[in-house]
């Protein structure tokens, strides 16, 4: 299960960037009244629910030819970058806010714009090191120590991401970041039951729907409540059909009770949301989409085809071990099939 992009809201992170704020303050001589003015503004777009990036992105360049030594607005300049969602834009996006640090290390807010931006491609090891940098100038800061858990969860850690996320939750409880990332690590590890309550809190909150919904019904299902887990898993993927996780593990639900017709509903969505060809979407999730795709159609009989989404499996990786036993399965069942045919009459 890959649960990765919680944290896009810019309603989630703004209140992280905002409480950080007051720990970035330094006596290095502040910008003239109307420059700090249109900073202010920025800044508070930016960390809008609704940010205007693009309006950002040339104001912040207007500011820095004019003061190119400012290192506010080189932070802002980089969360615009972000906050445009371009790909192409996230080089720049870490060149902006290390020149931040640069100009003034104190500035906390970059360096968890910063650790963010590495999780975001998946640099684990560099946010953890940003996050141990800002947890020495704030510490015991709850958006920090969230942050750093899901760092470490990446990095192969879940039981210390739920421990910082604990830590984060009782500085905070109503964190609804530090919950979600909790139980996506409590799932991680197996332990169904508590990250069912955690996301069931995240789910209350209304805080990112189809992520919320997502996790709740992965767990379910991992818990064995399939009946539970079709309801959040419906909204999941109704929230944000271009979610293909969602779609699998609707799939996933309906196989597990026998409801073929409305697999194959969640299958064909599921194909609609990833391309052929699509660069953009995981590949591991790709592999989960043909390996579900190949138990629904040994599930309907339809074993040649069954046989045909489990090669494609193993043509990305050779070394997937359930989809060659998925194949080993059907090829005996094909066999089989053929042995009891009737041959022709003489």
């Amino acid at each position: 299960m890959q649960l990765r992009h919680f944290c896009r809201l810019a309603a989630v992170l703004a209140a992280g960037f905002l409480a950080l704020l007051p720990a970035s303050a330094t006596a290095q001589t502040p910008p003239g009244p109307a420059i700090q003015e249109t900073l202010n503004r920025v800044g508070a777009d930016l960390f809008s629910p609704s940010p205007n990036a693009a309006a950002a992105i040339t104001e912040l360049k207007g500011i820095l030819a004019v003061e190119p030594e400012l290192a506010e607005a080189h932070m802002l300049l980089g969360i615009a970058y972000r906050a445009e969602g371009s790909p192409e834009l996230m080089g720049q996006a870490i060149a902006e806010l290390r020149q931040a640090l640069g100009l003034k290390p104190s500035l906390v807010v970059a360096r968890l714009a910063l650790a963010r931006l590495y999780l975001d491609v998946s640099r684990a090891a560099r946010a953890r090191e940003e996050l141990d940098l800002a947890l020495e100038q704030a510490p015991g800061h709850p958006h920090l120590l969230s942050l750093l858990g899901e760092a470490e969860r990446q990095l192969g850690d879940p039981k210390r991401s739920v421990e910082l996320n604990g830590q984060a939750l009782k500085a905070d409880p109503e964190f609804m970041q530090a919950r979600y990332y909790r139980a996506v690590a409590l799932l991680e590890i197996g332990d169904s039951a508590d990250a069912i309550s955690d996301f069931q809190v995240v789910v209350k909150s209304g805080m990112n729907p189809a992520e919320a919904n997502l996790g709740l019904g992965t767990a379910y299902l991992q818990a064995g409540r399939v009946d539970d887990a079709i309801a959040p898993l419906r909204e999941a993927a109704r929230a944000d059909p271009s979610r293909l996780e969602a779609h699998i593990q609707l799939s996933r639900a309906y196989r597990s009770k026998g409801l073929l017709a409305e697999a194959d509903k969640a299958l064909a969505l599921a194909m609609k949301s990833s391309p052929a060809g699509s660069t953009a979407v995981d590949q591991s999730l790709v592999s989960d989409l043909h390996m579900e795709e190949g138990f629904v159609r040994m599930e309907q009989g339809r074993l040649e085809e069954a046989a045909e989404s489990f090669g494609k499996v193993l043509a990305a990786d050779a070394d997937h071990e359930p989809a060659t036993q998925a194949l080993a399965e059907v090829q005996k069942r094909l066999k089989d099939r053929a042995r009891k045919k009737p041959g022709p009459r003489s």
